[in-house]
Order: C-alpha cells, then sequence, then structure tokens
C-alpha cells in the first residue's frame, strides 16, 4: 500500500447481469463454494480519487470514480440471498456497488470461505466516507 492508499484487499465480485444469469447448477455449486458466483477477482484498492478493482477480468482492471458511483449498499437481495451467503447479514452481506451508467457491481472484500466472513462492514462504512 502506498501513501494514497486508504483501504487495500483481495475481493471476489460479480455483475448483477451475471448474478442473474447464473443457472441451476451454478446455484447449487455457489452452497458448498460462493465463489461460484462470482468470476471476478483480485485486489482491490481505494485511494481518494478511485476504487480500483485489478484483474478484473483476468487481463484488465476496473477504475471507478467517487462521481461515478450512485449508492453502496451492504444487504442480501434477490440476485445474492443470505441462504447463498451464509445467513450472517453482519458478516455476509455483499457490497452493492450502483453506478449512475446502470452498472451494478457485487462484491466481496477479504471473503474467508470457511468462515463465511468478509470484511465488508469496514469496507462499508469506508466506501460509504469516501463518496462526495
Amino acid at each position: 500500500m502506498n501513501a494514497s492508499t486508504i483501504r487495500s484487499s483481495e475481493y471476489i465480485a460479480a455483475l448483477r447481469t451475471e448474478l442473474a444469469d447464473a443457472g441451476p447448477a451454478k446455484r447449487a455449486a455457489a452452497m458448498i463454494n460462493q465463489r461460484a458466483l462470482f468470476p471476478h477477482r483480485g485486489q482491490a484498492t481505494l485511494t481518494a480519487d478511485q476504487l480500483e478493482l485489478a484483474n478484473w477480468d483476468g487481463q484488465g482492471s476496473i477504475v471507478i470514480s467517487q462521481t461515478s458511483v450512485r449508492r453502496v449498499t451492504r444487504q442480501f437481495d434477490k440476485h445474492y440471498g443470505a441462504f447463498v451467503g451464509g445467513a450472517s447479514a453482519k458478516w455476509g452481506a455483499p457490497i452493492i456497488i450502483e453506478l449512475k451508467d446502470g452498472t451494478v457491481i457485487y462484491v466481496l472484500f477479504n471473503h474467508r470461505a470457511f468462515l463465511e466472513k468478509t470484511d465488508n462492514p469496514e469496507w462499508e462504512d469506508t466506501l460509504l466516507e469516501w463518496l462526495p
């Protein structure tokens, strides 16, 4: 982490469209390992200006500016529910980043599969403070 980094950790993520399109086989696999629903993974780095999700598609990064974000929440919904997410809203609920262009990204920061825990409560607080 360099001096301008606010927070950094590993992430797994999926677009809302990817979660909506997940078929029965993928949802069944997610009962054993949630990562089956999250095809994107890498290092997340938040700076004063942007959130970078490195290695998004195995090659490049997604860079999200503060001004492109409409809303950040941490909750289960119909696309990623508590049953799959370990039932703990405190530790398992995804961070949902809604962009102004309509893109919606579900993120689990520092997901620990065995415990079904994430660092999402801390990331939510940080992201809400980061937004303009």
